[in-house]
């Protein structure tokens, strides 16, 4: 698991790139051409793509395509974005749920917030961990980006015998490689996961 503000993926099969802003304007580098932008917006903020800008409040979540136009990115607080390479999306905003509609391991539960058109396409989930979770064990077969939106617990990974633990907090971002070993901890405080 890889914990940082600015997270890139171009040797992966999915290559991706996410970035945590903080107060801040980010105009993507030129090679974000003919993708997709997903995130989540902790506050105000904008994504402005060529000519059409998408105000964005507290709570909500998207799915933006950019062609080749240029994209300047304003979060006047906190703004989560995972822009997938070569993939157009459907355009979407939406409000994030305080808890996911379907179940999930272990007593967690999940909401597909973006669909992906096609079956293996990116999406867009809400993970849901309540208080006192101990994940078991699991892989995914392509990578996570994700972020924590509400609450608090701990991410565990593993490479051969090595477990590495890393604290989750709001506003943390992370990406969980392709077929990586992981699971998920909750304490004494629910943790909802973008």
């Amino acid at each position: 698991m890889i914990i940082q503000s600015n997270i890139t993926q171009l040797n992966s099969m999915y290559p991706t790139v996410n970035w945590m802003l903080n107060n801040q304007t980010l105009m993507l580098p030129d090679y974000v051409k003919w993708a997709s932008v997903y995130g989540y917006s902790f506050g105000s903020s904008t994504v402005t793509i060529g000519a059409k800008t998408h105000q964005l409040e507290h709570n909500q979540y998207f799915s933006l395509f950019i062609d080749d136009s240029p994209v300047a990115v304003t979060a006047a607080h906190q703004l989560f974005l995972v822009v997938k390479l070569g993939y157009k999306c459907q355009n979407n905003i939406g409000w994030a749920e305080e808890k996911g509609r379907l179940s999930y391991i272990d007593g967690c539960t999940d909401s597909l917030l973006i669909y992906p058109p096609r079956m293996g396409d990116p999406s867009l989930n809400l993970l849901y961990f309540p208080p006192g979770i101990s994940q078991t064990k699991h892989t995914h077969p392509s990578i996570r980006m994700g972020c924590v939106i509400a609450g608090h617990g701990a991410g565990d990974s593993w490479h051969g015998e090595t477990q590495t633990s890393h604290d989750l907090v709001m506003g943390a971002n992370f990406c969980l490689e392709e077929n990586e070993l992981h699971r998920f901890r909750t304490t004494d405080s629910s943790m909802t996961v973008i």
